[in-house]
């Protein structure tokens, strides 16, 4: 047994049990909703293909099915719709602030750099947002969410999202309880731009049922196609709940977090549509596999014992397991495992990748672990630009990028994989948010025990500010990351734009999984209640 002190930090342990090791099929139901869905999928491509009414209606229906969470049904369709629009907008006119937000925001979902002076008509002689639309309240909603999707240097959008946040701010204190009202809290509590897809589809379906204008057609065809996939996602997180029971994770090393019900939320939150089952279900382990080796660096293991850990790791070999004991040999004997199954999976699927990069970026993640661990050790407060180059890395979001893209299966991938490892803005952007969002949000906690120097504690060390002025810096920092990543979006992109949605999605995973605390150690107090809204709840038919 090692002299040396060690950093542990008391992690609760799994909230759920065995709940999830077995979750019974309702086939009969699964064939009921799979007919009358597959019915009225045909009946919503036929509306979407119609060239019947006018621009804004399409462009209506357009946005409904994308944020009821059904656009992948019809991929292909809504490019060339939303392609089509683009090219005619000069002949368009458009009337309202309301309408003009919406196009704004699909563009420049579809990639398409629509210029934000669109918005300056909307402006008051003195060249602000005013009355003129402060009383437009679904107007104002509107913008809010289209300001969302920002770039650097678009002033009209910086204004025009502090003019919003205060003006919905307002409103929430004099609407009635109602549709809009609810709305507005939502967008409040949570951007759609910045939310989980299959969250924001649930939400917005229980919205859109209670529009006057709403297709029936489509609402009955989203409320279906949600509970059908979430039954597979169910399948699946019950194989994933096995999988980890069968290791024995939680007799073996109760000091670390158990968590991989979380782990298989953000796998879907990553990659939610059916056809990527294998990408959630090697996602998740993978999390498993990166949180179980972040928890011996920074919470538990010696200095002594990472050493010799990290030299293992460089090999990654059977072999190498005889020089470890205890926690380490177990953490090691889980990552081995983990990597020889997704190699597995996908000979088994056909896919013949080199998964060389995929270990590569694991190793490099643990040699980041390794640094930190040294400055613990020494006390060391490291440069800000130090510290946020590191801890970038050691977010894991470009290692479970890759193991996403592999996953897919594309024939791009190893090109996909080679333009991640080159660190493109996308890929930092969401590296940068990742890390900075937990260090914040866990800075107290990681205080009470010996802990590596946080972002907070750097940036206030060496800009000589206060810790409340260092968390506002950086709370700008993560802003700047969101522009980062909407012009990383823009077209024409170095790969395409699925690829890019890899990392959009882990933003989005993070701006919700730490809102408000560090939702993933702490699932109890800040995430349970939406792992149940979004795996477990069915929607209401």
């Amino acid at each position: 047994m090692s002299s040396q002190p060690r950093p542990l930090a008391n992690f609760s342990p799994s909230t759920w049990g065995d709940e999830f090791s077995s979750i019974p099929r309702d086939i009969k139901l699964w064939k009921e909703y799979s007919k009358e869905r597959d019915v009225l999928k045909e009946e919503v491509r036929s509306l979407l293909l119609s060239s019947d009414g006018k621009w804004t209606d399409k462009l209506i229906l357009i946005n409904a099915v994308e944020r009821l969470g059904v656009s992948y049904h019809f991929t292909q369709h809504m490019e060339e719709k939303v392609a089509e629009m683009y090219q005619n907008l000069e002949t368009e006119e458009y009337h309202d602030l309301f309408t003009t937000a919406v196009f704004f925001r699909v563009f420049r979902q579809h990639g398409y750099k629509i210029s934000s002076d669109v918005f300056n008509k909307y402006k008051e002689i003195d060249g602000k947002f005013g009355d003129g639309i402060a009383k437009d309240t679904i107007g104002i909603l509107s913008l809010y969410e289209a300001a969302q999707l920002r770039t650097h240097g678009e002033a009209v959008l910086d204004e025009a999202l502090d003019f919003t946040t205060s003006q919905l701010k307002c409103m929430v204190q004099t609407l009635k309880s109602g549709l809009l009202a609810r709305q507005v809290m939502r967008a409040l509590k949570q951007p759609s731009h910045k939310g989980i897809l299959r969250i924001e589809a649930k939400q917005f379906i229980s919205f859109y049922e209670e529009d006057p204008s709403k297709n029936e057609v489509l609402l009955k065809f989203a409320k279906l196609d949600f509970n059908l996939v979430q039954m597979l996602y169910m399948q699946e997180l019950s194989l994933v709940t096995r999988w980890w029971a069968a290791l024995q994770f939680d007799s073996k090393l109760p000091e670390l977090r158990s968590r991989v019900v979380e782990a298989y939320f953000w796998a879907v939150a990553i990659s939610f549509e059916p056809c990527y089952s294998l990408v959630r279900i090697m996602y998740a382990k993978m999390i498993c596999a990166i949180t179980v080796a972040d928890d011996l660096y920074d919470a538990y293991g010696t200095i002594d014992e990472l050493g010799i850990y990290t030299k293992a790791i460089a090999r990654m070999d059977v072999e190498s397991m005889e020089e470890l004991t205890g926690y380490s040999r177990t953490c090691y004997e889980i990552g081995l495992n983990v990597f020889q199954e997704f190699e597995e999976e996908l000979i088994k699927h056909g896919r013949y990748y080199d998964v060389s990069c995929l270990k590569e970026t694991f190793k490099t993640n643990l040699r980041c672990y390794h640094t930190e661990a040294k400055w613990r050790d020494k006390n060391y407060i490291p440069p800000f630009q130090d510290y946020h180059l590191n801890g970038a890395t050691s977010s894991g979001i470009c290692m479970l990028g890759i193991s996403v893209i592999l996953g897919m299966g594309k024939a791009d991938a190893i090109d996909a994989c080679d333009w991640v490892m080159k660190k493109p803005k996308a890929v930092f952007a969401a590296e940068a948010m990742g890390r900075t969002i937990n260090d914040i949000v866990d800075v107290e906690e990681d205080h009470t025990r010996p802990h590596v120097a946080t972002s907070i504690d750097c940036y206030t060390k060496e800009y000589g500010v206060p810790k409340e002025e260092a968390i506002t810096a950086l709370y700008n920092l993560i802003e700047d990351k969101w522009r980062d990543m909407n012009e990383a979006y823009m077209r024409p992109t170095p790969v395409p734009v699925h690829y890019i949605d890899i990392f959009l999605n882990a933003m989005r995973i993070c701006d919700v999984t730490y809102k408000g605390g560090d939702g993933y150690t702490h699932p109890e107090e800040h995430l349970k209640h939406e792992i149940y809204y979004m795996l477990l709840e069915p929607q209401p038919m």
